[in-house]
């Protein structure tokens, strides 16, 4: 029987990160005699996209597309359609937006294998990813190495509906910057449309390309670490307090929410609070630096606010660890781009700090990310990845994964 855990699950996203790490040595050389990076790119996007589109059933989202995908009508079954968008479908088919109900019978329609999804869905994000990493950020690769690092393992496996709609924001930043409303809300109504945390990026266009007082941001930063380290819990009281409010199931609703140790078990002190306050740091302290190298003061604000943002809710929503899960993943491209503009303005001996602490930093990530069976790595061109195998791990394993300290 296979282990739940073990540090072999882990080497073909170190291979990875290892293939991308090359490519940003490459890159670098390049630029170094002003060359173009064309190649680099296409063989960046290609890797991505044979890595991702093709993997077999990793992680657990898969266990609700899947049935789901099953049960999607074709163009031809014009009584199916109607039944899967009424209200007498199952639980999960009712969650998901009707944007994606029609991706998936359009899908469907071209063919019957679940794995056209993941395809589907991995090519979108990659060409979303080249025009955001093209147009924002002064290093290419890295760019998609602080993908991998910040979240994008996650957004690529597991959030297949949830990572159009936070890439759909992403393109609108322009939007914002340029002041162009009816755009911005048009490209973010699409994005309500294909996942419902959408409605999170509709009053940024408002407040997000000006620039937070200094001290308000070092204020607030502060008075999220105290709540932070001091574990205080302010969020419980309100939640049942509503509940109370408006009685009845929302009481029982909210009360059970509070207690269930699921979602709202707390984070503590680990790597990822110390990376998070390191950077916090640095980023701000290096703000002039980048802002000079970027000479264009509402991209700079509109990137810092929404790390901002993201280390805000990190920091004040600690209480609840599943709102940290889902909510920072609407911010953490910011991660994407000011990690390689504070490359692009180190001197070259820093550069070459930040270099190895990448290398040993991006390698600790991979392995602490994957080491569980549930992301042990199958690919469709070379493996035969099988459901009844899939069930069977899922089944097995996911309790012991989403509770390892569990006996």
């Amino acid at each position: 029987m296979q282990p739940t855990f073990s540090t072999t699950y882990s080497y073909p996203y170190i291979i990875l990160f290892l293939i991308f790490f090359v490519f940003f040595l490459w890159e670098n050389s390049i630029r170094k005699k002003d060359g173009d990076i064309k190649m680099v790119r296409y063989f960046c996007m290609l890797v991505f996209f044979v890595f991702f589109g093709f993997r077999g059933y990793l992680d657990t989202d898969w266990a609700l597309y899947y049935p789901l995908y099953e049960k999607t009508p074709t163009l031809d079954d014009a009584n199916g359609i109607a039944k899967y968008f009424s209200s007498i479908n199952e639980d999960f088919i009712l969650k998901v937006e009707p944007g994606f109900k029609v991706i998936f019978i359009l899908l469907k329609s071209i063919n019957e294998d679940y794995f056209t999804l993941q395809i589907f869905s991995s090519f979108v994000n990659v060409l979303f990813l080249n025009y955001f990493f093209k147009k924002y950020s002064p290093q290419y690769v890295l760019g998609f190495i602080m993908y991998l690092i910040f979240s994008g393992l996650i957004i690529e496996i597991n959030l297949i509906r949830n990572s159009k709609a936070i890439f759909l924001f992403i393109y609108s930043i322009q939007f914002i910057k340029e002041r162009k409303a009816l755009q911005f809300f048009i490209c973010n109504g699409m994005a309500l449309f294909l996942h419902s945390s959408a409605i999170f990026f509709f009053p940024l266009y408002f407040f997000l390309h000006k620039k937070i007082p200094t001290p308000l941001v070092w204020g607030t930063f502060l008075l999220g670490n105290f709540l932070f380290l001091g574990q205080i819990k302010y969020i419980s009281p309100i939640v049942i307090a509503i509940g109370d409010f408006f009685g009845g199931a929302y009481s029982l609703l909210a009360e059970s929410y509070s207690n269930n140790k699921l979602y709202n078990s707390s984070y503590s002190i680990s790597v990822g609070y110390l990376e998070k306050v390191f950077t916090f740091i640095i980023l701000y302290y290096s703000y002039n630096k980048i802002g000079s190298y970027i000479k264009d003061n509402k991209t700079l604000n509109i990137f810092y606010n929404l790390f901002f943002l993201y280390i805000t809710t990190y920091l004040f929503l600690s209480e609840y660890s599943v709102f940290i899960d889902r909510i920072t993943t609407l911010f953490v491209c910011s991660y994407w781009i000011l990690y390689p503009y504070l490359y692009a303005t180190l001197k070259q001996g820093l550069k070459n700090v930040f270099t190895a602490v990448l290398l040993f930093f991006g390698i600790y990530k991979m392995v602490y990310s994957n080491n569980n069976i549930l992301r042990n790595y199958e690919n469709i061109l070379w493996d035969k990845p099988t459901i009844t195998k899939a069930y069977s791990i899922f089944n097995k394993h996911l309790d012991r994964v989403l509770n390892p300290k569990k006996k």
